[in-house]
């Protein structure tokens, strides 16, 4: 091969880059550019990896990631979990003194840990809950804007005010700022502007179904016909009973008794309906948890202290046809000095299926008196008598002055008791020397009352049935001649608290009781015919729930 031939097939290797210094050199350069694309591809992995992570432990997922589908409508995870801490919140603010207790659930331990009942946790409970809330609420809003509805100016000047009361609460609570508090508290996504605008939908949702049930209207033979339909279970039973505890190793049946499966479970679920049906008022809880914590000491008590071998059959037979007052002298004098009977006043539907039906018969008379045996019990019943509900509920203000337990001992000197009735009776001579009118007197109310169920709103409780308030003060309200613009100052003292009232009778309302309370059943009804009607369409559908509801 010629020199001119080597030559020009060099310079077609090297273009063609076949030649061995050009082959290396290509390879050189191929080894850095995969070196290059490799080093380049690591970074962008781990850019995007912490991105990820960056974004998961970001609020931006809860804010996209769709949780709950109604009616083709959208709902994020953090929508989601507002009404799940809103339905959290709303529990242990109702319940707080029974979860203290112990009720219910640990609030420092995961909920997701904690059984509702049939397996269920208490989280799934809460989600369930929140689901539902959210399916009413769209339907109450759809109905509303349909009916052109829209919060009147003092549904609009509440919400206002709980818009101002959130932008400044969390001071108060030591958060460093809104935001902080919401993460904490309603848990990821939630900002102010979704609370404001799903609290907002919830005024419109309470407003409107509140226009629908006031909406009903029944006349007074339609009422009286409800009520005598459903007497036996609305009116209410005054009679005494002394108990008597069988030995278990000889009661009938007790070693044959089986356990309910799922006992915890079953009373657990029982223990939520009994509280969710504690009185709205704080007076009226105080009254029937003493009520039944009396009933639970006075049979424990009996328990103790009374001989098995009480002929309850013999007591009734001496006391039938007699009174209350003979009934206790019996068991004074026959059975022990420390024994009598408890006086209980129950309405029709509450009763002990083991005496209700002897209780309700319509035959029975004041001082009849019947032995009512059980597989693990004896009692000793006498009726009293019974109330139809045939009174007017009234209303009232007043202005609550507590004493003070100035050592802490937990009782009160007569000095501390006496100090509260000075400062009562004080507040009393200040309105009397004042306008003297129920304006200003609710006014004094609100500045001066230790009642927190009512310093807001002058004191004012309405719809006062008899037993809710504590004795003096039921004593004083449902005295004939009641009047309107009627005042006295009465003082208690019990195991809840001590403490001297100012009182203003407003007056009674224009229906019965017995009415009032066909009325209202009457209304329900309808209501809920109406609500099942309407939200058929409603049905939540969920996902990516293992993302929400983490807050509690």
């Amino acid at each position: 091969m010629s020199a001119s031939k080597d030559k020009l097939q060099r310079k077609q290797q090297i273009a063609a880059g076949t030649d061995k210094r050009t082959a290396a050199a290509a390879k050189e350069k191929a080894q850095h550019r995969k070196t290059t694309i490799t080093y380049s591809l690591v970074a962008v992995l781990l850019v995007v990896f912490f991105a990820f992570i960056f974004i998961y432990n970001s609020s931006w997922p809860s804010r996209h990631t769709t949780a709950v589908t109604i009616d083709g409508q959208d709902y994020t995870v953090a929508q989601l979990n507002y009404y799940y801490a809103a339905n959290y919140m709303n529990f242990y603010s109702n319940y707080s003194t029974y979860i203290d207790y112990g009720m219910f659930f640990d609030p420092d331990t995961s909920l997701a840990e904690q059984e509702y009942a049939d397996g269920m946790t208490w989280r799934q409970y809460f989600l369930d809950s929140a689901t539902q809330d959210m399916a009413q609420i769209q339907m109450l809003n759809d109905q509303a804007e349909a009916d052109g509805f829209t919060l009147s100016e003092e549904q609009q000047a509440a919400y206002d005010e709980e818009v101002e009361a959130l932008e400044t609460s969390w001071k108060d609570l030591g958060y460093t700022n809104l935001k902080q508090y919401l993460n904490m508290n309603y848990g990821k996504g939630v900002d102010e502007q979704l609370v404001k605008q799903e609290l907002y939908r919830t005024y419109v949702a309470s407003a409107y179904s509140q226009s629908i049930y006031e909406g009903y209207e029944y006349d007074e033979s339609e009422l009286d016909d409800y009520y005598a339909e459903h007497a036996d279970e609305l009116d209410v039973i005054d009679f005494a009973y002394y108990f008597v505890a069988k030995d278990a190793d000889n009661a009938e049946g007790a070693e044959d008794a089986e356990e309910p499966e799922d006992a915890g479970s079953a009373e657990q679920t029982e223990d939520v309906a009994d509280a969710e049906t504690v009185a709205d008022t704080e007076d009226a809880e105080d009254a029937d948890a003493e009520e039944t914590e009396d009933t639970e000491d006075a049979d424990a008590e009996q328990t103790e202290d009374a001989a098995p071998e009480v002929d309850v059959q013999a007591i009734a037979d001496a006391i039938d046809g007699t009174d209350e007052d003979t009934f206790i002298s019996y068991l004074a004098e026959n059975v022990g000095e420390e024994e009598s009977p408890f006086e209980e006043s129950m309405t029709g539907s509450e009763l002990d299926e083991s005496y209700s039906e002897w209780l309700l018969d319509p035959a029975r008379q004041p001082g009849d008196a019947t032995a009512v045996e059980t597989d693990t019990e004896s009692y000793v019943v006498m009726f009293l008598g019974r109330d139809t509900n045939d009174y007017h509920p009234v209303g009232f203000r007043h202005i609550l002055v507590q004493a003070e337990d100035g050592d802490s001992d937990g009782e009160f000197s007569d000095e501390e008791i006496q100090a509260a009735e000075d400062e009562a009776r004080e507040l009393y001579k200040q309105w009397q020397d004042g306008d003297a009118t129920e304006d200003s007197f609710a006014e004094l109310a609100n500045a001066n009352s230790d009642d927190t169920g009512s310093n807001t709103n002058g004191g004012l409780y309405e719809d006062v049935v008899k037993g809710s308030m504590v004795e003096p003060i039921n004593d004083w309200l449902f005295e004939d001649g009641r009047k309107q613009g009627d005042t006295t100052v009465v003082s208690y003292e019990g195991p809840n608290y001590t403490g001297t009232h100012v009182l203003y009778f407003t007056g009674e309302d224009d229906l019965t009781y017995a009415r009032l309370q066909a009325d209202n059943a009457l209304r329900g009804e309808a209501y809920q015919s109406w609500m099942d009607e309407h939200m058929t369409d409603y049905e939540p559908v969920t996902s990516h729930l293992k993302m929400a509801g983490k807050s509690h």
